[in-house]
Formats: structure tokens, C-alpha cells, sequence
């Protein structure tokens, strides 16, 4: 490092502790995020990807992106993956969508998010 240039640098401390802030409020974003899954799953019985991301998407503030929802429902072990749909767009061709559910022991309990 440069002298005359430290002022821009922020120190460890300072480094340190909004990384892991970010990294916390991320994790508070993804807990909110899986239990507004898991509740709407919880409803619905099961679902395809599309229509879970459109229900969180219009219910919560800042909704998800598709990769983060895909990274959720894929990694979260009380949801699992019972089949997958053809659907068919105009400009895109047919591609497969994944159809969601809970695990059994899950569903049996309820959700109050």
C-alpha cells in the first residue's frame, strides 16, 4: 500500500465486521425466503418453479432472482423434487421446469411466517 492512500482503505476491523453483516443479512433473507416457501408449499401441496417464483415475487418486498430460488429449493432438505413439466414458450422452445413438494415429516407441520 501506498502512502497518502491509506484513507481509502477501511481498516480490518471495519472490513471485517460489514462482511459479516452482509453475510448475516443475507442469511436473514434466506430464512425469510425459505419459510415463504415452505408456508405457500405447505398450502399448495406442490408446485413448479415458475409459479413459486411468482407468488414470492408479488408477496414479498424485494422478491428473488431465479438462480437464488433454484439454489433454495434445490439445497433445502425439507423440500424436495417430485417431477418435472414440459412447458413451451414462443420464443424460447420447450424446456422442463421442476415440480416441488415438501418432505412428509415436514408437511405435517405448520408455518407461521
Amino acid at each position: 500500500m501506498r502512502a497518502g492512500h491509506d484513507s481509502y482503505f477501511l481498516s480490518t476491523y471495519q472490513r471485517n465486521s460489514r462482511w459479516r453483516c452482509t453475510w448475516r443479512c443475507e442469511d436473514m433473507r434466506t430464512t425469510r425466503l425459505r419459510e415463504k416457501i415452505k408456508k405457500f408449499l405447505n398450502e399448495r401441496g406442490q408446485a413448479n418453479t415458475t409459479e413459486i417464483l411468482e407468488h414470492v415475487n408479488s408477496t414479498m418486498r424485494h422478491g428473488t432472482t431465479p438462480q437464488q430460488l433454484g439454489n433454495v429449493l434445490s439445497k433445502d432438505k425439507d423440500i424436495r423434487k417430485i417431477a418435472t413439466t414440459k412447458r413451451g414458450g414462443a420464443l424460447s422452445g420447450r424446456y422442463e421446469i421442476c415440480v416441488w413438494t415438501l418432505r412428509e415429516d415436514e408437511s405435517s407441520q405448520s408455518f407461521e411466517a
